[in-house]
């Protein structure tokens, strides 16, 4: 089939967006394509990741010998030419049927038009998209932009039918939210993605899934475990590409359940673990792997004392909370390397307060983000030689901090550089067993005044009903949150909580679901996420608390006394 001159394209869907400001159409736009190319796995499950191949390298060649070969034209007086790899996931299911050596050529055809072509170096299915598509972009005014996904008019239409549907909405809903005042980060942008991939599976299959059956603790253990799994293949691709020497000894500092150390220590790191108390998963599952309960100091390394074993060279910290600032610290005086995810924002005493950026110019930006540049100057500010990550895995909070002592060594005068950042207190650890503040420590008057504000808000944003009963509307959180007051929203802030804490904790109440929250209706089904393994109760137990909906509700109880779960 002959695609140069000769093709005709038509659109096979297209919808618009409309922004409250006028934008810069080609950034937009550039960044669609940008976004489409690098994640090609939220828009497939067939795909772990995409790896752009090198100009003149024999794949590069080959792929555009195949490419002539089958549409017929020579692509290479197009503009801004990509070629990429697709890394696809290995499972039974699809291991027979789809490419390993899946390729997808790209280029501007105009200014705001793409043209996407599929090619496979062997005789199986490609597991992206199989046929020949473009996306494109209309400028219907000044602060709208107009999304097009063509295909060849005569090209089946069968073959499109995901396009269309499901991966036409993904890209919509990225246009819709792009902010390009935002830092883009790549992810995996330091290690080999296709080697990655592989020793990510091998990890997976080999360790992570055997440790599922055997999971004691109350979190998702395929989340929690495949997230492990992703960490140290990516730890793994680190050494491998000496952008970390091989440690003589790790420690995982706040390790939680262990599974991080159990990984590494099946790849062939030494290393063991140090948590502030210990899970049941230690004596368990993980009974083998050296994990220790006890508190860590950071003022003993600062005033070098001995804390750690003495041949530790690497430091690991994985969502380590407050001691997050301190690792950086303590690897600079113990001047070792460091490998660290910050998550919840701490600085070196307390809550970290969010003052803006610290990386480039001064701007504003959220709290993670200010946090983890901030620690990222920390390290800066000591020497280390620091570079920056975005992990693949299920994870929110997945941005990394590899620190490496420079041939140089690290800065002059640590101490003095030290005891200027932390101004000379000392850490204060956490306590063994910590009080659940979760915004049910309120006064009762405090949790039903705040309660019944916002039942009576979501009620009112709505007449609909159901069989006779007003269910409301459904309202983002956003808008609930500015119907409450500075004091209201501090009540719960005290409380380490916040207004979606509050709501899930007055589940009888309120039904939480995607930045959204409505009117709880016990007739409506609920699901639940459950483990493998789990059985549902036969009988759901009945409440001693008092039926909200009956008290307050001007319809009453939604089920009526004889089937509701609370009292009447």
């Amino acid at each position: 089939m002959s695609f140069e001159g000769t093709t005709t394209w038509q659109v096979i869907v297209e919808e618009t967006a409309e922004y409250k400001e006028n934008i810069d159409e080609k950034a937009y736009f550039d960044k669609i394509i940008c976004l489409w190319k690098e994640y090609p796995n939220a828009i497939s499950n067939r795909i772990t990741t995409s790896v752009l191949i090198d100009e003149d390298t024999d794949a590069w060649k080959e792929v555009i010998s195949v490419f002539n070969s089958k549409y017929k034209f020579d692509p290479s007086n197009r503009s801004e030419i990509t070629i990429s790899k697709f890394i696809r996931k290995v499972r039974p299911s699809n291991t027979q049927n789809f490419s390993e050596n899946a390729y997808e050529l790209s280029f501007y055809e105009e200014e705001f038009l793409v043209r996407f072509y599929p090619v496979v170096l062997d005789d199986k299915e490609h597991p992206h998209f199989a046929s020949p598509y473009s996306i494109a972009c209309r400028v219907p005014s000044e602060n709208s932009l107009t999304l097009q996904i063509l295909k060849p008019s005569n090209a089946p239409d069968e073959n499109y039918e995901f396009l269309r549907n499901s991966a036409f909405k993904q890209v919509f809903t990225w246009m819709k939210g792009i902010d390009l005042s935002k830092t883009s980060r790549k992810t995996n942008s330091l290690i080999d993605k296709e080697s990655y991939a592989r020793t990510y599976q091998q990890i997976r299959e080999d360790y992570g899934r055997g440790l599922i059956q055997g999971w004691t603790e109350n979190s998702n253990p395929h989340k929690v475990i495949f997230e492990d799994c992703g960490i140290a293949a990516y730890i793994t691709e680190l050494i491998n590409r000496c952008l970390l020497p091989k440690p003589k000894k790790f420690v995982d500092i706040g390790c939680g359940n262990g599974v991080l150390v159990h990984l590494l220590n099946k790849i062939g790191l030494n290393g063991y673990g140090v948590d502030v108390r210990q899970r049941k998963i230690w004596k368990t599952t993980l009974k083998d792997v050296d994990l220790r309960e006890s508190t860590v100091e950071p003022q003993f390394i600062v005033e070098n004392q001995p804390h750690f074993d003495a041949d530790v060279d690497l430091l690991i910290g994985n969502h380590s909370d407050e001691l997050t600032p301190w690792i950086p610290v303590m690897a600079a005086k113990l001047n070792c390397n460091f490998f660290l995810i910050p998550c919840c924002p701490f600085d070196f005493f307390g809550k970290f307060s969010n003052t803006g950026s610290y990386l480039g110019p001064k701007r504003m930006t959220s709290q993670y983000e200010s946090f983890f540049e901030w620690t990222v100057s920390v390290a800066d500010r000591l020497g280390f030689d620091v570079k920056l990550d975005r992990l693949a895995i299920p994870s929110t909070k997945r941005l990394c901090i590899v620190g490496r002592v420079p041939e140089r060594g690290l800065c002059p005068n640590l101490d003095t550089t030290i005891q200027k950042m932390t101004q000379g207190q000392k850490f204060v650890a956490r306590p063994r067993e910590i009080k659940n503040n979760n915004c049910m420590h309120l006064s009762v008057s405090d949790r039903e005044r705040i309660a019944k504000k916002l039942f009576d808000y979501i009620l009112k944003s709505s007449d609909e009903v159901r069989d006779g009963w007003r269910c409301g509307g459904e309202v983002p959180l956003a808008q609930l949150a500015g119907i409450l007051s500075d004091e209201d929203k501090k009540l719960m802030k005290d409380q380490d909580g916040g207004l979606q804490t509050f709501l899930r904790n007055h589940h009888q109440i309120f039904h939480v679901f995607k930045a959204a929250a409505r009117l709880r209706d016990f007739r409506q089904p609920i699901v639940k996420k459950q483990r493998p393994g789990w059985t549902q109760p036969k009988q759901t137990p009945k409440m001693k608390s008092p039926c909200w909906m009956s008290l307050n509700h001007p319809d009453g109880c939604p089920v009526g006394p004889e089937a509701c779960r609370y009292e009447h």
